[in-house]
């Protein structure tokens, strides 16, 4: 049951379409009592101005747009406001799109044409600090890459070996973080506690040498560490 009390999660939505714009306003609609629309943004200016103005926990921002795109207003805002969560929710599948989406800061890459119920989950959990990427982006970016021919991250015949590496439940913590799942959601998963979970995050931040889910999650992908 949904807590009519609980404050509701923030939304800004950036997209030049107006199609787009009044499909997701209508899924928003039903969930209104945990999330509130508060402005909407044709464009990577507006967006910027827009989000220093109305402080949203999470922008849905498109990357095709007129005068400045979703990745330079995903930059410029994050500088800016880095506690301002961006799902990138868009219908670019090009591998470079992805990568320049999250290297401007982006917390998750959401398609488009997922159902309403999934992009609902997509803000929620990217307001909880998880990041989602969708699982046709992840086929797409796993494609094209080399495959490697050893992972240094975690491979058995290296636990003497003094190279940092990752453990069997941390590689198992990290697959869930690329599928998105919270903290709390990969504890139910796993079987273990919050703090566990945190504990495991933490070691695989320094091991993988970043400093949030996203860039984890990414580093992840890019080098076949799952």
């Amino acid at each position: 049951m949904t807590n009519a009390n609980a404050p509701k999660i923030r939304v800004l939505l950036v997209d030049d379409s107006r199609l787009t714009r009044i499909s997701v306003k209508t899924t928003l609609k039903v969930v209104q009592l945990e999330i509130e629309l508060v402005g909407e943004a044709e464009d990577g200016t507006q967006a910027i101005e827009m989000a220093s103005a109305l402080r949203p926990h999470v922008i849905l921002m498109d990357i095709g747009m007129p005068i400045m795109d979703g990745v330079r207003a995903t930059q410029a805002i994050k500088t800016k406001h880095p506690e301002i969560k961006v799902v990138m929710l868009t219908s670019h599948e090009e591998e470079a799109d992805v990568l320049d989406a999250f290297s401007s800061g982006a917390n998750s890459y959401c398609l488009k044409e997922t159902p309403p119920e999934m992009l609902v989950h997509v803000i929620k959990s990217t307001a909880m600090g998880a990041c989602w990427i969708d699982p046709k982006i992840v086929r797409i970016v796993m494609s094209q890459l080399q495959p490697a021919e050893r992972n240094p991250y975690y491979n058995p015949l290296f636990k003497n070996s003094g190279v940092c590496l990752l453990t069997e439940r941390e590689v198992d913590v990290l697959k869930l973080v690329t599928q998105g799942l919270n903290n709390a959601e990969i504890s139910e998963r796993l079987y273990i506690t919050m703090n566990t979970v945190k504990t495991h995050l933490k070691n695989i931040f320094q091991k993988l040498e970043v400093e949030d889910r996203t860039a984890a999650a990414l580093k992840a992908l890019k080098e076949r560490i799952i």
